[in-house]
């Protein structure tokens, strides 16, 4: 197809590109003269002359003509139906893993992946719900924990081959992410307990109101102060009894003989990851409180819960998040706890030597018929959603690993495409399954009703006035939400 049959005029398509319209990608190309290179029509790169712009209408003529593409806007994943930001964010988190030590800092990040440093942020902060410091502190620190594991090499070497620049900067973010230091991160593997270091705000009470939710659970218990629950590690149940007081919190475990596991280097790691989201201890409770200097909104959500401090605790795995969600669609807590311990009673694996058993993984889940579900009164509808989930994760389709360390917008749509899943199921596994940082989910009755109270609007907000409401509170939104949510259990409170 030539120029002449395009149905816009030059003058036309040159605004169009310098207004940066999305609407008009895909309808023609902009083939830039001096640099040899084609664009879409929303590219962000700087605007040449118009006389150096050569509009064509498919990328077979802009290849024809000699031009290549864009490294910015990325015609060719447009062109193939991939986003380009989430292509970036990708490769990215590739770039960043296989050489965290080549990544000194966010400016080096932003000129690897060819971008400004204010996009940068933007796109780690849609993606990861972090900033991208932060990502690179995750992520050396997760290599440094690898090595601290499968290696003997000292602890200054492992932090300066990670990228860190000095052993200061390595122990304090490494105690800051782990609650631990290297040396007993290292001990994980040849022990059978550890502690991790509490904020001294921490609230236990708070911690374990989330997970006794169904105060009747036979997978978790607390007993003496001891918090008592079953975790899958490797495949195999593993029997985790936790104890908190003023010296942090103190974990030890069981493996019946029976169940001992294969790969001990790996136990310790595995269990660590999971008491750290128990404990909801990668809640970022400084940067919420720094925004309030700045964030009425923020502010005035901390007034409500002060002097206390918030941690929103994890589920183990996600996909106790995800079954919670679809159990609690639509139903008061009461009922959903209720199905929950059928659920577990039904098809969870008991613990060796213990009275609790394990919540079910999506091996059981899938085993099972639909009646089965029925009989132990789910709904039709929430007994395909579960089953089909838990398929979904046993195929391949649905992998929570690559998800919950990837990208939030990628994991949202991959949840929603699975039948029964909507932003509310979506957005709570997210939350509680995943740990992401700015989750709304919209639809949640309680976030609802907080919301007209904290605003003191007349009306209970719709799905779209209350995604709105929470846009002052990025990049905290499920922070909010628990503040919010507590905001609402105080005012219960008050009124009983």
């Amino acid at each position: 197809m030539k120029l002449k049959s395009l149905r816009w005029s030059d003058d036309f398509m040159y605004q169009t590109i310098l207004n940066h319209d999305k609407s008009y990608d895909g309808k023609f190309l902009t083939c830039v003269k001096s640099t040899g290179i084609y664009c879409l029509p929303s590219c962000p790169a700087r605007k040449p002359l118009l006389k150096n712009i050569r509009f064509l209408s498919t990328q077979q003529e802009a290849v024809a003509a000699g031009f290549r593409i864009c490294k910015r806007c990325r015609p060719d994943l447009f062109y193939r139906g991939e986003h380009p930001d989430r292509h970036l964010f990708s490769e990215m988190l590739i770039r960043i893993r296989s050489r965290p030590d080549e990544i000194k800092n966010v400016t080096i990040l932003a000129k690897v992946c060819g971008i400004s440093t204010t996009k940068l942020n933007e796109l780690v902060r849609i993606h990861a719900h972090r900033s991208p410091a932060e990502l690179l502190s995750r992520e050396r620190i997760t290599a440094a924990c690898q090595r601290l594991i499968n290696t003997n090499e000292r602890v200054l070497d492992i932090g300066l081959s990670v990228g860190f620049d000095s052993e200061a900067s390595f122990h304090r973010q490494f105690l800051s992410q782990t609650a631990m230091t290297p040396n007993a991160y290292r001990l994980l593997r040849e022990s059978s307990g550890f502690t991790l270091k509490l904020p001294a705000d921490f609230s236990a009470p708070d911690i374990w109101r989330y997970h006794l939710r169904d105060r009747d659970s036979l997978s978790e218990r607390l007993e003496n102060q001891t918090f008592s629950k079953g975790l899958w590690v490797e495949g195999k149940p593993v029997l985790i009894h936790l104890t908190i007081d003023d010296n942090g919190a103190h974990c030890r475990w069981e493996t019946s003989a029976s169940q001992r596991l294969e790969n001990r280097l790996t136990e310790g790691e595995i269990i660590h990851q999971q008491v750290m989201r128990l404990l909801g201890l990668n809640t970022d409770i400084s940067g919420f409180r720094g925004l309030a200097k700045s964030n009425n909104h923020i502010a005035k959500l901390l007034a409500v819960s002060e002097p206390k401090n918030i941690y929103v605790p994890l589920t183990a795995t996600p996909f106790e998040a995800l079954t919670w969600a679809i159990i609690g669609q639509q139903i008061n807590l009461t009922f959903a706890a209720t199905l929950r311990q059928a659920l577990i009673k039904l098809a969870g694996p008991e613990i060796p030597g213990s009275s609790l058993k394990m919540h079910p993984t999506p091996v059981e889940i899938a085993q099972l018929a639909p009646q089965q579900l029925s009989d132990i009164r789910f709904s039709r509808a929430k007994s395909e959603y579960l089953i089909t989930a838990a398929k979904a994760i046993m195929s391949g389709e649905l992998n929570f690993d690559e998800l919950e360390s990837g990208s939030a917008v990628v994991a949202e749509e991959k949840l929603c495409k699975l039948k029964g899943i909507g932003p509310w199921t979506a957005r709570y596994t997210l939350m509680r399954g995943m740990g992401f940082a700015d989750c709304v989910p919209v639809g949640d009755s309680g976030l609802h009703t907080a919301l007209q109270q904290f605003y003191q609007l007349d009306a209970r907000p719709t799905a779209a006035e209350a995604e709105r409401l929470m846009q002052p509170f990025i990049p905290f939104r499920t922070l909010a939400t628990a503040y919010l949510w507590e905001s609402l259990r105080k005012k219960h409170e008050t009124e009983n």
